[in-house]
């Protein structure tokens, strides 16, 4: 089988034998829908002979067609037929899952103590969620749930109301997600700066990127605290480029102390950190096929 995690930044490709990737490439997401559909054959190209596809990917699916959550991360992403496309490509069948869930998926499988109510968390570019609910994957019929980042938050961005890109106002991803650390530190500073550069500042004590990081942790805390109160997690894992930055989740730990012991649910890293996906997908291919 070939697994591919097709997000709004990159796109990682691997062979999945036996439980294990093989094979990784990884290339940066075309902004354009001919660029992406080139880099997709020639992906095809490189790995022929799949078997079967397994797909993690951004937005909702309901394993035909995609469509983005954030119109603003890939624009042409609207009804895609999707799984048309690739398995013209590579004639096979080919299989649709949400890049976030695969993500859960995956660190659930690769826990060694499997706790039954898993909620994964990937802090990136956006903000996507996944939801293990009683030992099985959960996705809802529009594979959509689990997406804490479209949640409204209950802390707000520093810089005031903001629309988020799935057209709700002030959704987590408006105050955690890469975009909206940029965002904030821009509007506050007048300079241009991008999340790595908000990380550098707090790091080195700007009281600026102190206040933008520690807000959005904050934010996030929040936010497992309210689904924590809906579904009675055992566990939170945090991925993505922003959640595996030296120092957020140990801020978002801290964050949760300021809320009552009722509402605070351990959190830890990704262990499959930026492979979740790929992994995630894999096995749920697998598991589905062995069901059959």
């Amino acid at each position: 089988m070939v697994v591919l995690d097709i997000g709004g930044t990159k796109i990682a490709v691997a062979r999945w034998v036996k439980g294990a990737l093989r094979d990784r490439k990884q290339i940066v997401m075309p902004a354009g829908e001919g660029e992406w559909r080139s880099a997709i054959q020639s992906i095809a190209e490189a790995f022929p002979d799949a078997g079967r596809l397994g797909v993690a990917v951004t937005g909702s699916t309901d394993g035909h067609t995609i469509k983005a959550i954030n119109q603003n991360v890939i624009s042409y992403w609207n009804g895609y037929p999707l799984a048309p496309f690739l398995q013209e490509l590579w004639g096979c069948p080919v299989f649709l899952l949400n890049d976030a869930q695969a993500a859960a998926w995956g660190e659930f499988v690769a826990s060694g103590r499997r706790p039954k109510n898993l909620l994964f968390i990937t802090l990136s570019t956006g903000v996507g969620g996944g939801l293990v609910l009683n030992g099985g994957l959960f996705m809802g019929h529009l594979g959509l749930a689990g997406h804490v980042g479209h949640v409204s938050s209950s802390v707000k961005a520093l810089d005031g109301d903001s629309l988020c890109g799935c057209g709700r106002l002030n959704c987590l991803e408006t105050v955690a997600s890469g975009a909206a650390l940029s965002r904030q530190a821009t509007h506050i500073t007048g300079a241009n700066m991008d999340a790595a550069a908000v990380f550098a500042g707090f790091h080195a004590g700007d009281p600026t990127c102190l206040r933008i990081i520690s807000t959005a942790a904050l934010a996030v805390a929040h936010q497992i605290a309210d689904a924590h109160a809906t579904l009675g997690l055992e566990e939170v894992r945090i991925g993505g480029s922003v959640g595996l930055a030296a120092g957020m989740i140990e801020t978002i730990v801290a964050a949760q102390k300021s809320l009552p012991l009722l509402f605070q649910v351990p959190v830890r890293r990704a262990a499959l950190q930026a492979d979740a996906g790929l992994i995630g997908v894999g096995h749920w291919v697998d598991q589905m096929e062995t069901s059959l």
